[in-house]
């Protein structure tokens, strides 16, 4: 009764810091980027409204991309946090091996492993296109990225915008529009929005269009130039770390895909599916300060050692990451290269104990 007591409150614990880390973490980046962000009301002139959506959109995919890394800290934290206190003693006390808190470890690494994959593959991708379907829906988002006041501006494909004076109040001055086969000069325009379209109306000015071998002149007094194709092929297709899992395996060997897409399709499977599974494997490198063993190891050198391994290991996997995409070998390589490491930790880690069990 007492152990298991014991093992709840290991548990319990571990969730109180994890929780309070990563909440940190994460809003600390939150924070930051919303600040960023700001450029969304300043500059483009969006709503609060739009702004406040977009950044809680963007939360899972900041939590989603710190998860491992609260994961180390957390782990790590509590291990210290239980020595300090002398609280890992009174485990050994009370009869509990290593060998069990070890075991609670692993059980913890597979709960958080199930939370990381959910999060991984279905919050984030969701979050992320809602997030970027509420701007692109936004009246005034996409011309206002277009009419920045003295620059070519051409973040659309096919479509160059240049402006060169703009009062952030809708009125342009000496506008030049490149679409395709077809150039708009105009001396003035205004920024408009209609129900569900944004447009310019552009004033005095001269479209050149090429049809065939021939380049039309056409003067004009007033004329309106039409965003909203534009801004609707913008929010349609949802980029690949915005795509369903389902779509993404499905895709993988479409044969109207480019190696390079294709490529991208399978860093973004192996980092959905695979990578978080590295979890595991880190809680056998944190495993290590249960060591305590003072006489041949220096621990306070042995936890920095560790801390340092696990955050360098989260670095070398995002490299493993992009190389594993480079066809299915690369993959089962990357995957065979984490089934060893996670071998090598606990063959070692379990000779350890059993050589102070012994003495």
């Amino acid at each position: 009764m007492l152990k298991n007591k014991i093992y709840q409150y290991f548990f319990i614990e571990f969730l109180k810091i994890f929780l309070l880390i990563s909440l940190s973490f994460s809003l600390l980046i939150w924070f930051t980027q919303a600040a960023r962000l700001l450029e969304l009301i300043t500059e483009f002139g969006n709503s609060i409204e739009v702004y406040i959506k977009y950044l809680i959109y963007s939360y899972p995919k900041i939590l989603n991309n710190t998860f491992l890394l609260n994961y180390v800290i957390s782990l790590f934290f509590l291990f210290s946090k239980l020595e300090n206190q002398k609280e890992m003693q009174i485990y050994w006390l009370s009869g509990i091996s290593k060998k069990k808190i070890y075991y609670i470890c692993i059980f913890i690494s597979f709960f958080i492993l199930n939370i990381n994959l959910l999060l991984a593959n279905f919050l984030t991708p969701w979050s992320s296109f809602q997030g970027r379907s509420e701007l692109g829906n936004s009246k005034v988002t996409l011309i206002n990225a277009l009419v920045k006041e003295g620059n070519f501006n051409s973040p659309l494909k096919d479509l160059t915008i240049y402006v060169e004076k703009n009062d952030k109040k809708g009125n342009l001055e000496g506008i030049f529009i490149y679409e395709k086969s077809r150039t708009i000069t105009a001396k003035t325009g205004q920024v408009l929005s209609g129900k569900n379209k944004t447009f310019l109306k552009l004033y005095r000015g001269l479209t050149q269009e090429k049809i065939g071998d021939k380049i039309n002149f056409i003067k004009f007094e007033e004329t309106t130039f039409d965003f909203s194709k534009y801004q609707n092929k913008n929010i349609t297709y949802p980029k690949l770390n915005e795509r369903n899992l389902k779509w993404l395996i499905k895709n993988l060997n479409n044969t109207s895909y480019t190696e390079k897409q294709k490529t991208e399709i399978r860093v973004e499977i192996n980092s959905r599916l695979i990578k978080p599974f590295l979890i595991i494997i880190l809680t056998g490198i944190i495993g290590f300060c249960l060591i305590s063993n003072n006489e041949k190891i220096n621990l306070k050198k042995l936890k920095i050692f560790i801390y340092t391994f696990s955050v360098g290991l989260l670095i070398a996997n995002q490299v493993m990451i992009n190389f594993s995409g480079n066809s299915l070998i690369h993959t089962y390589v990357y995957i065979f290269s984490l089934l060893l490491l996670l071998f090598i930790i606990n063959f070692i880690f379990f000779k350890f104990l059993k050589i102070e069990t012994l003495k």
